[in-house]
């Protein structure tokens, strides 16, 4: 028979389990791309220039190399707070997080590819692993204002966020799927890889034809910035920073196929008019690297054309921006 004392030592148990198991997955996940992230916003509060952006910006913004080019040198130079596979919410609140830690940037440079600036932030629970995984512990309830989730998964959230067997449960989940992929490789021919995964992967991301892009195109022409984005122009505005959105390097075929239509360059219009009320610029780099060989894979620069993007990007920057030294000369005082 169960009696009391079996079931409150049974609860017992679980609720010793339960915290366990929560300290043992907050101490594995310690080092977390996005804590990385954090802890080296916190070791950068000298710097003049803030990179923001998905795997895009990661792979593409050498910060020593555009140190040299921008007229920067570490501690006042750059910093790449760029995460990837993750949406504009999470670099606002990358950029928040710097900013509270006591960075004071001149210039914000956010890369984007296609309607990343328009689209709509729609998330499920089950999309809130790895990289998104921040969006449970970094200003969870403030970062809910930027994205949509359905009746269910916010109550959900509400019940997740508090915990880390929840929170960083992709961490858990992504040594499985690698030990899954490593066997299912097993007498096969080998995958091309990259730091990001299987190269092969990143092509999907790319709109399967001329006339998918065309529509979403036409679907995007209306939309306002998407909330995060809009409100990273004006926080970095707030905090007497200018910011750079960049729309970054693509390969020849993306080029040709996509952003050599009408619609793509009347796109770019339509986003130089949103922007027109904030102190924000528009930097189109999709075409500085012409060399495909310059690419890791459909989207991301090899070490090569990362040096050379962002050499290139410093220069402009330089010569942009005619108050440049100017700052930088007033605030080394």
């Amino acid at each position: 028979m169960l009696t009391t004392r079996k079931l409150v030592f049974g609860a017992a148990v679980l609720l010793a389990g339960l915290l366990a198991l929560n300290l043992a997955i907050a101490y594995l996940t310690r080092n977390s791309v996005p804590r990385r992230l954090m802890r080296h916003a916190r070791e950068s509060e000298s710097a003049v220039v803030l990179a923001l952006g998905n795997s895009l910006i990661v792979a593409g913004f050498d910060e020593a190399a555009f140190d040299a080019d921008a007229g920067l040198s570490a501690p006042r130079g750059a910093a790449n707070l760029g995460i990837g596979a993750t949406a504009p919410v999470e670099h606002l609140l990358l950029l928040r997080y710097a900013l509270a830690h006591g960075m004071r940037p001149h210039l914000v440079v956010y890369g984007f590819y296609d309607f990343q600036l328009t689209a709509p932030t729609i998330f499920a629970t089950s999309d809130l692993i790895g990289n998104n995984a921040m969006l449970y512990y970094v200003e969870p309830l403030y970062a809910r204002g930027f994205y949509t989730l359905s009746r269910h998964d916010a109550f959900e959230f509400r019940a997740m966020y508090s915990y880390p067997m929840f929170a960083d449960r992709g961490a858990v989940w992504a040594k499985i799927e690698m030990l899954r992929r490593a066997l299912a490789q097993q007498g096969m021919p080998s995958e091309r890889t990259n730091r990001f995964g299987r190269v092969s992967d990143f092509s999907q991301l790319e709109s399967a034809n001329a006339d998918g892009f065309r529509r979403q195109c036409e679907a995007s022409m209306n939309l306002p910035l998407a909330p995060a984005v809009g409100e990273l122009v004006r926080q970095s505005n707030v905090a007497g920073a200018t910011i750079a959105l960049v729309a970054m390097p693509m390969r020849q075929a993306h080029r040709n196929l996509f952003y050599g239509t009408r619609c793509w360059s009347e796109y770019v219009t339509r986003i130089g008019s949103l922007l027109e009320p904030s102190t924000a610029n528009f930097i189109d780099a999709s075409s500085w690297i012409q060399d495909d060989s310059l690419f890791d894979d459909a989207m991301h620069l090899s070490p090569g054309g990362a040096d050379q993007f962002s050499r290139r990007l410093g220069n402009t920057i330089k010569a942009k921006f005619a108050n440049w030294e100017v700052a930088l000369t007033k605030e080394s005082r």
